[in-house]
């Protein structure tokens, strides 16, 4: 409720007259609203080096950051294009995590079958990953909203999606670990960290493509159909935009931008049927505490979520205990921020 100044005037009681605060602009709101998420994320930042500082283990910051940034890039991408389908539809997709193995698992077999380098199977994998989160789309999740099935039913729609996924990957690709074949990469040193080159070129190709898919949805047409959708889809409507469509563009989007991120997960370590469900939670996590501010939010807790990741594993011994401890994290942040899941999808 905004606040009346009275100012006493000259005169008479009658006389007196009341001061309404002037309401801010749109450009000033958003002025506010852009100072308030950079200060969080400043925050964030601040407690994360002081969290370094407790610990005193100094001497594990710039590996930290150096194989943080290049073995956990994929994170970032696979978060932006899980945070285009939470925004959009409100659903937290299990299935989403087989779009990430799949990926890989598309990428591997362009790779191994025909000979092809990574970088020529990474946009045709993300595309095969793109038409079948679409395809899922049209076939269950869509038809499944339009009878009226609920919020809690569809993530359970969405689990069972994903373990079907699951067990007929391993049906077809077999449960053996599957490697890509590509020349063994050269060694790079940053700041006294051994570096493979690939790592390098994967991490500065994950940020083109994150960045990409950030301002298309900031900056492009189709991408103010998909915020204008996601506010108001009944305005969205009006307004002549078709709700189909847009929505269709973006379970493609998700599932590109899942499906190349598992194939960067693969290519730097293995493929295995499990490669998506290992890495959901920490997706799913970013997500919900980074689209407090935003696209620019989840990549920007993507970034230091990665490096928090690699300097816990550094510090405690076990990779399982870093990602306990971060997700410890991440639960306290959700519960101070009062943040709850969406009750309704827009599916």
């Amino acid at each position: 409720m905004h606040r009346a100044w009275r100012a006493a005037m000259t005169g008479p009681a009658s006389d007196q007259a009341v001061v309404e605060p002037v309401a801010p602009t749109s450009e000033e709101a958003s002025k506010s609203r852009s100072i308030r998420r950079a200060g969080t994320l400043t925050a964030v930042v601040v407690a994360l080096l002081a969290a370094i500082w407790l610990t005193g283990n100094m001497s594990s910051v710039v590996p930290s950051l150096v194989i943080g940034l290049t073995e956990h890039a994929p994170l970032v991408l696979a978060a932006t294009g899980f945070a285009l389908l939470y925004r959009l539809t409100g659903l937290i997709n299990v299935a989403f995590a087989e779009t990430v193995t799949l990926g890989a698992y598309f990428a591997m077999h362009l790779n191994t079958t025909y000979g092809l380098g990574f970088f020529v199977v990474l946009v045709p994998a993300g595309v095969l990953a793109g038409l079948l989160s679409v395809a899922t789309y049209l076939l269950i999740f869509r038809p499944a909203k339009l009878r009226g099935v609920g919020t809690l039913e569809l993530i359970i729609i969405s689990f069972g999606l994903s373990i079907a996924l699951r067990y007929g990957l391993q049906f077809v690709f077999g449960t053996p670990v599957r490697f890509f074949d590509v020349p063994p990469p050269d060694s790079v040193n940053i700041f006294g960290v051994g570096v493979a080159s690939f790592r390098l070129v994967a991490l500065f190709s994950v940020l083109v493509l994150a960045v990409g898919l950030y301002l298309f949805v900031q900056r492009s047409r189709y991408g103010l159909m998909v915020r204008a959708l996601a506010g108001d889809e009944a305005l969205a409507q009006v307004s002549g935009i078709r709700p189909f469509a847009v929505t269709v563009l973006i379970w493609f989007l998700a599932g590109l931008a899942g499906g190349m991120a598992g194939a960067f997960y693969g290519v730097g370590s293995s493929v295995t049927p499990m490669l998506g469900s290992r890495v959901f939670l920490l997706i799913l996590l970013v997500v919900l505490v980074g689209g407090i501010w935003g696209l620019n939010g989840v990549m920007a807790i993507g970034v230091a979520t990665g490096i928090a990741l690699a300097f816990m594993t550094l510090t405690l011994g076990q990779v399982l205990y870093a990602q306990l401890v971060l997700t410890a994290g991440f639960l306290v942040v959700l519960k101070a921020r009062g943040r709850r899941l969406t009750e309704s999808t827009k599916v």
